[in-house]
């Protein structure tokens, strides 16, 4: 089971995450801005990071850049969300995302998002 740091300003996209990835065998945490996500992370020490580019306070893209910054985040991987993909799909990566997601997700494409960073689900369901 992955411990996963979901931030998003967006109360249902981090329920509908939070419901994905709970089906797929995995906890949540979520943050809805990159301040309060910092704060989450002095307590709670993510697998990942599923990170929105469109946040109040601070935009994805930068506190990804923040993260890996940072030695105790610099290798925790992230996933980028965002409803204006694939348009950042480059920033994302040079500011070092691990993946990228375009919204609406399904939870077939968190499964796979997830399983390119080395993260299996637990879930015996057949999701496609």
């Amino acid at each position: 089971m992955a411990k996963v740091l979901i931030v998003d300003d967006e109360p249902m996209t981090t329920e509908m995450l939070a419901a994905f990835l709970r089906i797929l065998g995995h906890e949540s945490a979520d943050a809805f801005n990159c301040r309060h996500a910092w704060d989450k992370l002095t307590s709670y020490t993510p697998d990942v990071i599923l990170l929105d580019i469109m946040l109040p306070d601070q935009n994805g893209i930068e506190m990804c850049r923040d993260l890996r910054a940072r030695p105790e985040t610099r290798t925790v991987p992230v996933i980028m969300i965002s409803a204006i993909a694939p348009a950042k799909t480059e920033e994302a990566a040079a500011a070092g995302a691990n993946g990228y997601l375009g919204k609406p997700i399904s939870i077939a494409s968190l499964k796979n998002a997830l399983a390119q960073i080395g993260i299996e689900s637990g879930s015996s369901a057949r999701i496609k």
